[in-house]
């Protein structure tokens, strides 16, 4: 969608006060448009978060921000009184009809948020401390929407973490792709049919009953949690458009996915993919502390587990994007989405190899 936002009006519809100074474009996502807003307010400049909601892939804005909205307002319920309260949740910012979403003359919806002053968002894990305080803060995040009250919420993208749905959607890829590209996947392909067993082992317990269904973030990479600019401390989960039901272990092993390797997504050379366990060691540690013990026996065995799994299903999708001719991830390149699926099946790979590492680990935390 190639068109000009008339950013000034559209903030003219959300309840912020004072003087319009100056917007830019923020952030580095894929996904919403995001402008960082700046206003007057009795002689201090204050900033918002306006942002477009993508509805080709988020189709029902209403509900998603329904889900956001019940989120925070539970979220805000149990920190009150907490120091720094207001910058360990997001704050939406209601219209002037006293909604939280905006749609403009061309149906774009729109919502704004306070901006968190002093916290940053990191691309790169520099340290295993900052795995730590990134896991802690998503650990929390669960532990606090763990009694949510109300019904069970709308489910934003339907089958979002579900590998078996994943592999069925490869399946129908594989039978269609032509055979230039089968060719040039035959080894990733047989990869996936060697693995093809992991699929079903979460949508199996979760039917089960043998693991809950939560309120979960499902993107939990490490971009998406603030970290105090002073102390580190991970203060604020973001990007809440894909919270819905899902399972704790896909959000933790998404972390495993996004933080244990030092290669880029894309990495062509695949000797530098690998899992470092030093990170793994953290992760574990900040996400079993900052869930309060909310996580059950059966979630905590099959933490080691998870990052395999989520990376593994991660590898499907780039997998069946390349075969089906690399029409859902952006490219930049030919052959970008299989080296994209290469890394993820190097990653499952090394955290298989070293499971046991990982379950000694565990034994650290967990008498």
């Amino acid at each position: 969608m190639n068109i000009q936002h008339n950013v000034k009006e559209i903030a003219s519809h959300f309840d912020i006060w004072g003087d319009f100074l100056w917007f830019e474009r923020y952030g580095s996502g894929h996904i919403n448009d995001t402008f960082l807003l700046v206003y007057n307010q009795a002689g201090y400049q204050v900033r918002y978060i306006l942002q477009r909601i993508n509805t080709n892939i988020f189709k029902k804005p209403l509900e998603l921000m329904d889900n956001i909205a019940r989120v925070l307002k539970h979220s805000r319920s149990k920190l009150y009184g907490r120091k720094d309260a207001s910058r360990r949740a997001l704050t939406l910012i209601s219209t002037t009809d006293g909604g939280y979403c905006y749609t403009d003359e061309n149906d774009c919806c729109w919502r704004a948020y306070l901006f968190i002053e002093r916290a940053r968002t990191y691309d790169v894990l520099e340290s295993p401390a900052f795995a730590y305080q990134a896991a802690k803060a998503f650990g929390a995040f669960q532990q606090l929407l763990a009694d949510l009250p109300g019904e069970r919420l709308f489910e934003v993208i339907p089958n979002f973490h579900n590998t078996p749905s994943r592999l069925a959607d490869f399946d129908k890829a594989l039978a269609a792709a032509p055979a230039d590209r089968i060719e040039a996947a035959k080894e990733e392909i047989r990869f996936v049919e060697e693995h093809r067993h992991m699929a079903p082992v979460f949508i199996d317990l979760l039917a089960k009953g043998e693991i809950p269904e939560r309120v979960t973030h499902n993107d939990t990479k490490i971009n998406n949690v603030m970290l105090d600019d002073e102390t580190g401390e991970g203060i604020c989960v973001i990007d809440l458009d894909t919270i819905m039901p899902g399972v704790s272990l896909y959000d933790f092993g998404d972390l495993v996915r996004t933080s244990t390797s030092p290669a880029a997504e894309d990495e062509k050379d695949l000797s530098k993919v690998y899992a470092r366990m030093e990170f793994f060691e953290a992760l574990a540690k900040g996400f079993l502390e900052g869930s309060g013990g909310c996580l059950t026996a059966k979630e905590i065995e099959l933490m080691p587990f998870s990052g395999e799994l989520i990376t593994f299903e991660i590898g499907i999708r780039f997998l069946t994007d390349f075969l089906d001719g690399d029409h859902y991830f952006k490219v930049s390149r030919p052959g970008h989405n299989l080296d994209r699926c290469r890394t993820q099946f190097k990653l499952v790979q090394s955290l298989i190899d070293q499971e046991d590492e990982m379950k000694k680990i565990m034994g650290k935390f967990v008498k």
